[in-house]
């Protein structure tokens, strides 16, 4: 008798932990978006449309200021192409400087992407804190959608605001 309350006990006790065991659900946070973004960056605002397709890939096609009306710079992984009025100019990433807006832009994004950094979650927004490079960040996005909300990195100062973001299904 008392072995096989012993094993029913044993066979239970599992089961019942189990489905007590609520499954954290998956982060929402997605590499597929397109949305625009306005950024505050030491005493220039810039402003335009930022594309993100794949993880370590990044697009900004810039609309202000004047000056950089029409350029447009492509992060692909390991280099960076700049394109303005039909002119195109590829570098080596890692010769742009880590300050470089659209290489913090990138690196958060990646961080926060592959599950480093703090999370915290508050209001139906994750606020991520970490370390770009060697600086550290802010990252918000919607708790539901992954879609970016806000970026800053203090030491730069940097502060960027996502806006009319699309995601793909």
């Amino acid at each position: 008798m008392r072995r096989r309350l012993a094993t029913v006990l044993c066979l239970f006790i599992p089961l019942v932990c189990t489905a007590c065991h609520k499954p954290k659900p998956a982060d929402p946070l997605t590499t597929d978006f397109v949305c625009e973004f306005r950024a505050q960056y030491n005493n220039m605002t810039a402003a335009g449309t930022l594309t993100r397709r794949t993880a370590d890939t990044l697009q900004l096609d810039f609309s202000e200021p004047q000056t950089l009306n029409g350029l447009s710079a492509e992060w692909n992984g390991d280099a960076v192409t700049l394109q303005y009025l039909g002119l195109s100019y590829t570098v080596d990433s890692a010769k742009l400087p880590e300050q470089a807006l659209g290489e913090q832009l990138l690196q958060a994004f990646n961080a926060a992407l592959h599950g480093e950094g703090e999370r915290t979650e508050k209001d139906g927004q994750i606020t991520v804190t970490g370390l770009a490079g060697d600086l550290p960040y802010t990252y918000v996005y919607d708790a539901q959608s992954g879609a970016p909300l806000s970026l800053t990195v203090p030491a730069l100062p940097l502060s960027v605001t996502f806006s009319n973001v699309k995601t793909s299904p």
